[in-house]
């Protein structure tokens, strides 16, 4: 019985290593030629936490099978970092010179509707999120999901009156709504792109640099699929249980590769590039990998801990899943570190703004 338990045991083992694997692969294999990996890459967490209780589960048994996930979490160690860091910090180093550095705060405002949408309470977010502005004191704003007027407060007259005047969208007949970039830097060259993605250049320190807000293309998750995801969590699964929400995550997917494409000319330019905004996307998304190959991330430089950034509504799987919800990015060619890195627990929305100072050099 012992021997069949332990054949058991690692066919498992293996099963779950296999996937584990896959999870980190997602970056090397297009959507359009297998979307198997870029599925696999939502558990990349969760994966590597069940190859840990193998490790462990071993080891008390002592056996020798602990190597089996030993070795394959070492081979992609290199993935852990984008999902958990240590030693970043919030506050600027004595030794840098604040007027060298850029404060940028990026955020998806869900359109100040906090969490739930059943409830909302437009302008106490918003005047929440100005209290947070006017506490930080961001150079730049960039948004996504944002709308400029709630039952009686003006959110875009108040911006603008202290000191964001230069303004653009992703829509090019002037209505600041959706995608944005509030900046008190003069803007110019400013680019519209969908409605959900703008950049334009600002001189910065004598320099040229190219700030983009980034709405990339989201899952269109409703209620059903909320029910579909709790079912799927409780093991309640048939034929038809949440055919249609992964088919919504696959034309995500799908979508993403497509944004690649879109991007890729534009932020293989050369140097100066600030790209921040909600890719609704983890780290070990294809869409990220692809990024990171020409930029880096803010959060690797100088965050701290999980950082989740999207704390939505995901029926029962809300808390359990937080941890693999980093979705939202600030990323720089070289030429520009990261100094500081600030996640803002500030549930006006259900994304968390992320508040970053960068300086350029090189």
């Amino acid at each position: 019985m012992k021997k069949i338990l332990k054949i058991i045991l690692i066919v498992f083992n293996s099963i779950l290593l296999l996937l584990f694997i896959g999870s980190t692969l997602a970056g090397w294999v297009a959507p359009s030629r297998s979307i198997v990996f870029s599925f696999l890459s939502y558990g990349y967490l969760y994966l590597l936490f069940a190859n840990v209780a193998f490790i462990i589960l071993w080891l008390c048994l002592k056996s020798k099978w602990f190597i089996m996930s030993t070795v394959a979490i070492l081979l992609r160690f290199s993935f852990l970092p984008l999902f958990f860091q240590i030693g970043g910090s919030e506050t600027l180093p004595n030794d840098v010179d604040k007027s060298e550095c850029l404060k940028l705060l990026t955020f998806n405002a869900h359109r100040f509707q906090g969490i739930e949408r059943q409830e909302p309470m437009t302008d106490t977010n918003m005047k929440l999120f100005l209290e947070m502005v006017d506490e930080e004191q961001p150079d730049i704003l960039t948004m996504q999901e944002y709308i400029g007027r709630g039952d009686t407060l003006h959110l875009t007259d108040q911006l603008t009156r202290r000191g964001y005047v230069y303004q653009v969208s992703g829509y090019n007949n002037g209505s600041m709504t959706g995608t944005v970039i509030f900046s008190k830097i003069p803007l110019f060259n400013e680019v519209h792109l969908d409605g959900v993605k703008c950049y334009a250049d600002i001189l910065w320190n004598g320099d040229t640099v190219r700030l983009f807000s980034l709405h990339l293309d989201s899952y269109r998750l409703d209620e059903s699929d909320h029910q579909e995801i709790h079912k799927l969590s409780h093991g309640a699964v048939d034929n038809t249980t949440g055919r249609s929400t992964l088919y919504k995550f696959r034309e995500t997917i799908l979508a993403h590769e497509q944004e690649w494409q879109q991007l890729k000319p534009i932020v293989s330019e050369g140097h100066g590039i600030l790209l921040a905004g909600d890719f609704n996307d983890t780290p070990a998304s294809y869409i990220y990998q692809k990024l990171s190959s020409l930029l880096k991330d803010s959060y690797r430089e100088a965050g701290q801990g999980f950082s989740t950034t999207y704390h939505g509504s995901f029926a029962s799987l809300r808390n359990n899943m937080s941890l693999a919800f980093r979705i939202d990015f600030v990323m720089h060619t070289p030429d520009i570190s990261t100094c500081t890195y600030k996640r803002i627990k500030l549930e006006i929305s259900d994304h968390y703004p992320v508040l970053v100072t960068v300086r350029r050099h090189g």
